[in-house]
């Protein structure tokens, strides 16, 4: 149950974007360029970003969707909360790892950012254009997350993966996802 008398029981992200477009329209359209426009980084990866971020800052919603979005994209079970708890030791490239590491380090400790982290992304074989789709992801999951966790927007299992499946067939694109969600959650905007 959020927090404001419009969000119900199964209150989502949509209830509150599709709510006031001309607020979040530019959002939609920022989410689809970075993550599912051209890119170094897969789709997977993208979304595995997205969830890690996510599970660090322990945003309930956001974890879920992005977990079952990036597992639809092939990402192994488990895979998240290994990242959280040690980057170093969890399966992933070595290629990815220090991508990874700038990832955690921008959402728990962002004013220690340094060159050393972007030169560790970029002499792992990254361009400075996978740098920026990184930074990209990381603060637009961070500011998800806040509003996310404001509003509180929880979600559960069923929510996470209806919402995933969404994802895995249309991206971030509107208008789809307004006759989407009204056919799927029945509700008013």
């Amino acid at each position: 149950m959020g927090f404001l008398s419009f969000l119900g029981e199964k209150a989502h992200m949509p209830n509150v974007t599709l709510r006031k477009r001309n607020r979040y329209k530019h959002m939609d359209a920022y989410t689809q360029n970075i993550l599912r426009g051209p890119s170094e980084l897969s789709v997977k990866e993208r979304e595995t970003i997205a969830a890690l971020v996510s599970a660090t800052n322990s945003c309930q919603y956001c974890t879920g969707v992005h977990r079952e979005t990036a597992l639809l994209y092939g990402m192994e079970e488990g895979l998240i909360q290994a990242l959280v708890d040690n980057v170093d030791t969890a399966p992933v490239p070595e290629k990815l790892k220090p991508v990874l590491r700038y990832v955690k380090k921008l959402t728990l400790t962002p004013s220690k950012a340094v060159q050393s982290d972007v030169d560790a992304i970029l002499q792992a074989g990254w361009s400075e254009q996978t740098v920026e789709d990184t930074v990209g992801i990381t603060a637009l999951f961070n500011y998800y997350n806040r509003l996310m966790d404001g509003l509180g927007i929880k979600g559960n299992i069923q929510i996470h993966q209806t919402d995933a499946g969404f994802l895995l067939k249309y991206g971030y694109m509107f208008p789809g996802i307004v006759a989407w969600y009204l056919k799927t959650f029945r509700y008013k905007i």
